[in-house]
């Protein structure tokens, strides 16, 4: 029986000759314009990306189930709770219902976002909710403003996340597209079938529901707060750079520097604080901090603790993000926003200074290199916009293209001991892979190869420097172990067989490695 008729073939055949017409065309020109090393990089990723696409993920169906009925419950509490505030039925979902209620019930001011005509329109998305929620010198925070941002988060949680359409073996797929973004990283989405989901930008909760293959551990690899050491060598700025070599808590010295606070004060502070984000509730903690009383007459941030205003500074800054941005993005004030972003460039001046020779490069030709040697073309309207773009260029390309080029050694690694070693995912700065756990010997060996895969010497403003690399293992996605990876051979040996050991004894060999239950 034929599957595929006579015109399908002829139009394949047309369809590939005139693919190998158009290569003989363009090669050319990828070659003048200096882009050949990019364009074979291309080439080698669709293998590893190709295998990581059939391989998929197991889902732990059970678990995924669960947490829907959860969420279903909770949806329905937090609703009655809202129309009990609000004093009549709210539906969340309805932007014309959340504007009557807030902008013309409450009599708020409404706010507004750019709209596509390069207008303005009346918004309640997540940032106005935020902007909503938030205590001003005028007014008490909205509850139903919370409310609604909590109903919102569990709706996409449960029909972007708990209602996934899986292939017949119940694994979660995706597909990945090796040129999805501008700047090297990889993309995904749904398979041409229509089944699983863009798998790198999943949630923390979703990922409980991730677990290893039957007798297999997931080992997971992560280049440590990457685009901020690129950024640190390539503006040349010494404070950041003294941070990364002297293998402290960017975090924690960030934060240091800015409040003039010693780290392990800065420590202290926000074990006791965590994610506390409620100001009340931070300055009554702050007055029964004994070690904090010396500094508690100096500007602090109210609403996180210091090491978390490091965390959110350093994540935020680098790429000239501006006081509007960063207030609405840490539910913040705007001129609380302005304190921190000045202190923020005043402990690394470096980094405006970098903005300055990324603009001067740019106004040559509009092209900028990363750190691999890959050229990128800005040819937006001249401005803002466009710089933000450029500085966020260099160290996302090479980051991107440091785990990608790991990946393709992984991949093509033929040695005995690696043969069982399974790359499940990648995810922008991380990959996920799973190896069985018998052999403890050729697990650590397979570490040594994928870490040695993914280390590489770049070199920037006459410096040579690398980005470490995090190593955590465990059954579940969700919930992984950090392993130290400066141990030798033999103590991480030692590591991850007393880890094995520990969570199969606890719950069971055959459950456990399962991630059934």
């Amino acid at each position: 029986m034929q599957l595929t008729s006579d015109k399908e073939l002829l139009y394949n055949a047309k369809d590939s000759a005139a693919t190998l017409r158009i290569a003989s065309e363009l090669l050319p020109e990828i070659e003048k314009g200096g882009y050949t090393d990019t364009y074979r990089h291309t080439i080698e990723l669709i293998q590893p990306l190709i295998y990581m696409m059939i391989r998929g993920v197991k889902v732990d169906q059970i678990k995924l189930q669960e947490m829907k009925t959860k969420c279903e419950g909770l949806i329905a509490q937090y609703q009655k709770k809202l129309n009990e505030l609000c004093g009549r039925v709210i539906n969340p979902n309805s932007p014309d219902d959340c504007q009557r209620y807030f902008y013309g019930e409450k009599g708020i001011k409404p706010y507004t976002k750019r709209n596509a005509k390069g207008g303005s329109s009346v918004t309640v998305d997540d940032k106005a909710l935020q902007r909503l929620a938030r205590d001003t010198a005028g007014r008490r925070g909205f509850e139903e403003a919370r409310i609604i941002q909590r109903i919102r988060q569990l709706r996409k949680l449960k029909g972007t996340y708990l209602e996934i359409t899986f292939d017949k073996d119940m694994r979660l797929r995706c597909s990945y597209n090796p040129r999805g973004t501008r700047f090297a990283r990889i993309s995904s989405s749904k398979t041409v079938f229509d089944t699983g989901m863009n798998m790198q930008n999943l949630p923390p909760a979703f990922m409980q529901f991730l677990v290893a293959d039957t007798g297999n551990i997931f080992i997971t690899f992560d280049k440590r707060q990457a685009e901020w050491v690129v950024v640190a060598y390539a503006s040349g700025d010494a404070s950041m750079i003294k941070a990364v070599e002297s293998g402290l808590d960017t975090h924690t010295y960030t934060a240091s520097e800015m409040f003039k606070v010693p780290m392990d004060i800065i420590k202290m502070e926000h074990k006791l604080l965590g994610s506390e984000s409620s100001p009340d509730e931070i300055e009554r903690k702050r007055k029964d901090m004994d070690f904090l009383q010396p500094y508690l007459r100096q500007w602090l941030p109210r609403n996180m603790s210091m090491r978390q205003c490091g965390k959110k500074s350093n994540h935020g800054l680098n790429y000239d993000e501006k006081e509007r941005m960063f207030a609405l993005i840490n539910e913040i004030s705007d001129k609380e926003a302005k304190v921190i972003i000045d202190f923020y460039h005043r402990i690394y001046p470096g980094i405006r200074r970098w903005y300055d020779t990324v603009q001067n490069k740019l106004s040559k030709d509009r092209t900028l290199e990363n750190l691999f040697g890959r050229k990128q073309r800005f040819l937006d309207r001249w401005g803002p916009d466009l710089f933000k773009s450029a500085y966020s260029y260099i160290p996302q390309s090479s980051v991107g293209e440091l785990v990608n080029r790991g990946l393709v050694k992984i991949y093509r690694n033929s040695e005995e001991y690696s043969k069982e070693l399974e790359i499940l995912m990648q995810v922008h700065d991380s990959i996920d892979l799973q190896i069985p756990i018998i052999d403890v010997h050729r697990i650590v060996k397979c570490i040594r190869m994928v870490a040695a895969a993914m280390d590489h010497k770049f070199y920037a403003n006459g410096r040579e420097f690398s980005i470490a690399t995090d190593l955590k293992i465990g059954f579940t996605l969700g919930t992984l172990t950090e392993i130290d990876l400066s141990l030798n051979d033999e103590e991480l040996e030692k590591a991850i067989g007393s880890y094995i050991s520990e969570q199969t004894t606890t719950i069971g060999l055959d459950q456990r490695v399962s991630g059934i239950r």
